[in-house]
């Protein structure tokens, strides 16, 4: 699809300013699945001039959905990041998220690396449940809400702005609302653009160009002046709440009149109280049609922090951090120290791995010798890019505040996902840096990844298959870490475990027509686990040659109640399991440590121990272990002169295996993954569908309610309800769905919480129950014990 360009957004081609930070804006589009993410940012990419047409998600030719998983099935699987300037000056380096629950690790790991986020919202559907999960996840990032499909059939903006306001908790400022063409006596009213609160214009889209009318030029008795006048006293009035500099204009300069304070003005207050996350900038617009789009950019770069605005990241030393316009962010007051976080890995057909990193101090130089201080490897980089979805651009240097994308072969062995990277300008600060030893451990914005709900069996289709489909699944993980493999040691099974029957569809069609892999993928089935419910016998090694270990495994809530401060945790990746080492008093008071190894390589190989000895499972059907702790006694050693962690793998995972050994099979527990489950289903259904749930499901029903109750929401807030009911909102014919008090028509909110296993295929049964009316949404919720009477049936049907 081909537009001209419209002039009054005209952009230069050249690169933006990398002196200056902020002119820099890391953005993400979060949103629940079908918002309209992907077409907002296929828009967004034209209108800057980054793309010469216009993409299609239903036509599969979009530019951030590349993958061919993406463009069949027109839906973002993985985030993409693409980098385009706005207004001349400003760079965005901006990442389209999934909106499918499936995919939610997508989402949890670039919001690791976000300043700031553009929520899309359904004007049609409102807030749905994935818009509130990733709300939450984005906790403490400033946001700007964009309404879109306003030219839908159904479209509430001042709805969805009630649903916002109460289901977010969160203030609103209405930068723009919508503007509808005067119907006929044969037409309806349509979307045709939007009216500028903050400058006083309206904006009519046409195909060729948009409109520009100043409300100036209006009779002050027309409906739009009146509409204006009350928004931009809503407007200055929630901003005068948190910025006492407008209030001081208002009263002194502008007199008391609403209409009189200028737009530079209102957007500096805008701005303020974005950043300090007390209200919400909401645009609103129909992306598909090309309307609102550009003022939605204009939002981005005037309300959003820049690098050295953003929160800073997640440190676990306590080292000095500084901000400037010119250098960024400045740790440990060592300008020539680089720290940047790994949030994802891909696999190029033509260079080979590449890592995404998000640079938060200093400079990284293309050719530069790094250190990953996550698992203290060190290596040289290779060559520098900047990734414009799937195609890359070589650049010599990133700086702070910057996305890019590392390449070279040792890249591939040396980094993962959630790694922090240091370099060094060796030649200027050489020793001298204080805290040099806490720089090179240090690490950043730890990303947890979810534990997954769904397995299938993988198996070779011959046996001289095996290595490349372990290579396969080796390359599939490095690139999604919410994957996880295992293998049963006893049957020799291969395991591949998912968040969702979707993700693990994906996979499959990745694993066979993308890597090439010759296997054969069984039935999707739940992931169980096994946990302690008592402590292990203390299991003890004191040798001749110098090893002494005191090793017993827990229950984590048992190690959890009795947790102090003489001890370390450290977690380890999936299934909530720990190791804990308790501390040695004695040796910690010694300057010198007595041993050849660094402390963190025994800590490591502890770790990889504990990961081998719980995937082995328990005793009751060899499932994985979770919750459960490995505890370390403090009087521990090792030999003086040993160079190599080889003999501690080997003692302490034969010791942990020993210690779960005196462990009855009677004391172990199987856990199964818990889903919090959210129905939308007519009234008149209801019955049958409770029935259902509380029957063949197990579930356990949580509340009822009006889809558009808002003062009966999960999410309630007696201030927020109070502030949606005095809010300002411009006429709405939807805004009386939230009063509905009867009839057959009204769409109930069941939520409730289920065991996975019990949900598997839910869609078509729910179709069934409801004549195709119905719909849910799940998310993980947690393990919980399996009940006496339902352990038999999961063990036949495993």
């Amino acid at each position: 699809m081909r537009l001209p360009r419209l002039q009054i957004w005209s952009q230069c081609r050249h690169i933006a300013s990398k002196t200056d930070v902020t002119k820099l804006r890391n953005i993400g589009i979060i949103a629940h699945i079908d918002a309209g993410k992907t077409t907002t940012t296929e828009r967004m990419l034209y209108f800057s001039g980054k793309t010469k047409r216009i993409g299609n998600v239903d036509e599969g030719d979009t530019v951030t959905d590349f993958l061919p998983q993406e463009r069949s099935r027109g839906i973002t699987i993985q985030s993409a990041a693409i980098t385009f300037n706005w207004q001349n000056s400003f760079g965005i380096n901006l990442i389209d998220t999934p909106g499918h629950a499936d995919f939610t690790f997508e989402v949890i790991r670039s919001l690791k690396v976000l300043d700031g986020c553009v929520t899309i919202l359904d004007a049609v559907a409102g807030v749905e449940a994935q818009t509130e999960k990733v709300w939450g996840q984005a906790k403490g990032i400033p946001k700007i809400c964009f309404v879109n499909k306003m030219d839908r059939v159904g479209a509430g903006f001042s709805r969805t702005v009630k649903e916002l306001i109460v289901k977010m908790n969160t203030r609103v400022l209405l930068v723009n609302i919508p503007v509808f063409s005067q119907p006929t006596s044969s037409t309806e009213p349509t979307f045709e653009g939007v009216l500028d609160v903050v400058n006083k214009k309206i904006l009519r889209w046409t195909p060729t160009d948009v409109d520009h009318v100043n409300i100036e030029d209006v009779e002050n008795n027309s409906p739009h002046w009146n509409e204006l006048a009350r928004l931009r006293e809503s407007l200055v009035e929630t901003l005068s709440e948190h910025d006492e500099d407008l209030v001081e204009y208002f009263l002194d300069t502008a007199n008391g009149d609403y209409m009189a304070v200028p737009p530079e003005q209102i957007d500096r207050s805008i701005r303020k109280c974005s950043l300090a996350n007390f209200a919400t900038p909401v645009l609103c617009g129909a992306s598909f049609r090309n309307i609102g789009v550009q003022p939605l950019l204009d939002a981005v770069v005037k309300y959003l922090p820049s690098p050295i605005e953003a929160r800073l990241p997640e440190f676990n030393h306590n080292l000095p951090v500084e901000v400037s316009n010119k250098r960024g962010v400045v740790v440990n007051k060592n300008h020539n120290l680089c720290v940047a976080q790994a949030f994802k890995v891909i696999t190029d057909p033509i260079r080979g791995i590449m890592v995404y990193v998000r640079v938060y101090a200093g400079v990284l130089n293309s050719g530069f010798t790094i250190f990953n201080s996550t698992t203290g490897a060190k290596f040289k980089v290779g060559k520098l890019v900047v990734m414009h979805a799937n195609v890359a651009e070589e650049v010599k240097q990133l700086s702070s505040g910057e996305i890019g994308v590392l390449t070279g072969s040792t890249v591939s062995e040396n980094v993962r996902t959630g790694d922090t990277i240091i370099a060094h300008n060796m030649k200027r600060d050489g020793l001298r840096s204080l805290n040099k030893e806490k720089e090179l451990s240090l690490k950043i914005n730890s990303i947890v990844t979810p534990p997954p709900v769904f397995s299938a069996a993988i198996e070779p289709r011959t046996l001289g298959n095996r290595r490349a489909m372990e290579e396969s699944i080796s390359a599939l993980i490095r690139e999604d870490p919410s994957l996880r493999v295992s293998v049963d040691e006893e049957s020799g099974q291969t395991l591949l475990s998912g968040m969702g029957e979707l993700h693990l569809e994906i996979a499959k069609d990745r694993l066979l027509n993308e890597l090439n892999a010759d296997v054969e993928v069984g039935k999707v089935v739940v992931s169980y686990n096994e946990t302690l419910n008592i402590s292990s016998s203390l299991q003890k090694r004191i040798s001749e040659d110098g090893y002494h270990f005191e090793i017993c495994v827990e229950p984590l809530e048992a190690a959890t109640e009795a947790r102090n401060e003489n001890e370390e945790w450290h977690y380890l990746s999936n299934d909530d399991n720990y190791l804990v080492i308790e501390k040695d008093t004695n040796r910690l008071k010694d300057l010198d440590w007595p041993y050849q190894i660094p402390y963190d390589s025994i800590v490591n190989a502890m770790l990889s121990s504990c990961l081998v000895a719980f995937q082995r499972g328990g005793k009751k059907a060899h499932f994985p272990l979770h919750s459960c702790v490995v505890r370390v006694k403090s009087d521990w050693s090792i030999p003086s002169d040993l160079t190599s962690v080889t003999q501690i793998l080997k003692i302490s995972k034969s010791m942990i295996m020993e210690a779960l050994d005196t462990i009855a099979e009677t004391d172990y527990s199987i856990l199964e993954p818990i889903m919090n489950v959210t129905l939308t289903v007519k009234q008149q259904d209801m019955g049958q569908v409770l029935q259902d749930l509380t029957g063949a499901c197990k579930a356990n029903i949580l509340s009822i309610e009006d889809e558009h109750d808002v003062s009966s929401e999960q999410n309630f807030d007696l201030t927020f309800q109070t502030i949606a009911e005095e809010q300002y909102l411009p006429s709405d014919n939807t805004l009386d769905r939230a009063n509905i008090s009867s009839g057959s028509s009204i769409n109930k909110i069941i939520k409730a919480l289920a065991p996975v296993g019990e949900m598997v295929s839910y869609t078509s049964k729910l179709r069934s129950l409801t004549q195709g009316r119905g719909s849910y949404h799940m998310e993980y919720s947690g393990m919980e014990k399996v009940t006496s009477d339902r352990i038999t049936t999961i063990l036949e049907n495993y």
